[in-house]
């Protein structure tokens, strides 16, 4: 259950699609970090509240989840089934990770930590909410990455003693396709994956996402898919710890 509750504070989204696609053109070989960075720049996110419904798929699980945020300020993250409701609520802000469990009647309330050590590459606020809406965890600005093409897809990578990343973007529209970084001492890895981005009120956001992790030797899988979005409605942020909830630690 504890693996399962700090999968679902990260809300991420998978869909197959089986029908037919274009085939997209072929990657530019004249492109270069600069230019990748500038064409993703562009798509810039402008909200101040997102509300976000979906299902999500762990193992054999399959509950809805109902995810606000406000931005760079708040997430709060409920996950229900049909019989039991709201199974576990989160809450996370810039300061504080915190979440509820109505099933074992228990509550957690600490750092970024046990996150960071689940998705394999250490979190934030500001990381956690780039994940979750399609944008690179870091500002690629402000990393030394080299260019490479994969695929088809335009690659921004770096390779240094002890952490490597790389951000995959589709080479027509710029969306960010992938990110993956790898922490080799700890042998620590996360790749996530976005797709079927759609654009809501001008946010190009996708409703895909597919997140692989390594941590030692336990690796993990989590899918959500992302059923409607809506920007900027009056939405309110309930939270609240029920009386009589042990408190626990997570190391």
């Amino acid at each position: 259950m504890k693996k399962y509750i700090s999968v679902f504070l990260l809300t991420f989204t998978l869909i197959s699609c089986k029908t037919k696609q274009a085939i997209a053109p072929l990657a530019d070989e004249s492109m270069s970090v600069k230019r990748v960075v500038e064409n993703y720049n562009q798509k810039q996110l402008d909200f101040k509240t997102l509300h976000i419904k979906g299902n999500t798929k762990y193992g054999i699980l399959n509950p809805s989840i109902d995810l606000r945020i406000k931005k760079d300020e708040v997430i709060l993250a409920s996950i229900r089934v049909p019989i039991a409701g709201t199974i576990i609520k989160a809450k996370v802000t810039p300061e504080e990770v915190s979440y509820y469990n109505n099933l074992e009647n228990e509550y957690f309330e600490g750092d970024f930590d046990f996150l960071s050590n689940w998705l394999g590459t250490q979190l934030d606020f500001q990381k956690l909410q780039n994940l979750l809406l399609g944008r690179t965890l870091d500002n690629p600005e402000r990393e030394n990455l080299q260019f490479a093409i994969e695929k088809n897809l335009y690659k921004l990578y770096s390779d240094r003693k002890n952490l490597s990343k790389a951000y995959y973007f589709e080479s027509e529209t710029f969306n960010l396709k992938k990110q993956f970084v790898e922490q080799k001492q700890q042998n620590r890895s996360a790749s996530i994956e976005y797709g079927n981005y759609k654009s809501v009120e001008g946010n190009l956001l996708p409703f895909v996402i597919l997140i692989k992790s390594l941590n030692d030797n336990s690796s993990n899988e989590f899918k959500v898919d992302f059923k409607t979005i809506e920007v900027n409605t009056e939405i309110s942020f309930p939270y609240q710890i029920p009386d009589g909830y042990k408190e626990i630690q997570i190391d």
